[in-house]
């Protein structure tokens, strides 16, 4: 009988473990790596943080951390973020209602940052939606919707080629994805983090390298930005 439930209890731990997987990119500008971004997938939930380097911090401090509760396909629930940059700060949070086709923003620093707006059933954060292009890609092309700061853009994605890049997992062949955004909101863009809606632009593309296998890693992120691109780098993978 013990050794009955010893198994039955083996079995409910097996099958109750969860998916989990964590990303450690590297950001960098000029050559330089300002901004060390982790990224944890557990449990249907997105926990990400970021923050400046020494070196960075001291033109521009950022220790940021983000928070999605998605549901099926990387549809956020709810996106949370406290932002503590230099001289700008946020702690709020979005609730997505896809019936209505609203969302409700609640910041807990200013009340008068509090609003209610229109956005497209399909709509995800910038995090949500590089989690879905991945398996989106399968396509080659398409589209995403994209909420930045309750400013919806209109991302169209296309697989470019296949390209065989070096990185920490070593010489690997990956699928190279170019993004162009169309801004869709009437409003004007809002203040806000430096590490997610400042690549939301209608002057520039956005390039993502995925390990061309069942994994979809994204082991390299470019962003044309003038006079400098800012480039992302896979600095560690596990699952």
């Amino acid at each position: 009988m013990k050794n009955k439930i010893l198994i039955i209890v083996s079995l409910i731990f097996i099958f109750t473990q969860v998916f989990a997987e964590r990303i450690e990119l590297s950001i960098k500008y000029l050559g330089l790596r300002v901004v060390k971004v982790l990224i944890e997938d557990n449990n249907n939930v997105l926990s990400i943080s970021a923050k400046a380097t020494s070196l960075a911090s001291v033109a521009a401090s950022m220790d940021n951390i983000y928070l999605v509760r998605y549901t099926g396909n990387y549809l956020p629930e709810k996106y949370s973020k406290k932002v503590n940059q230099r001289k700008y700060f946020e702690d709020r949070s979005t609730t997505y209602n896809r019936v209505k086709k609203k969302a409700y923003r609640e910041s807990f620093i200013d009340s008068i940052r509090n609003c209610e707006y229109e956005i497209n059933p399909l709509s995800r954060d910038f995090f949500s939606a590089l989690f879905y292009l991945r398996t989106a890609i399968d396509k080659e092309v398409g589209n995403m919707w994209l909420d930045a700061n309750k400013v919806i853009w209109e991302a169209h994605f296309e697989v470019v080629e296949k390209e065989n890049i070096k990185c920490i997992l070593g010489d690997i062949n990956t699928i190279k994805v170019k993004i162009d955004f169309k801004k869709i909101s009437p409003e004007e863009s809002e203040r806000s983090d430096m590490l997610t809606n400042n690549l939301v632009s209608e002057k520039n593309s956005l390039y993502f390298w995925f390990s061309d296998d069942s994994r979809r890693i994204p082991v390299k992120a470019k962003f044309t930005l003038s006079p400098f691109p800012v480039i992302w780098k896979l600095k560690e993978y596990q699952e």
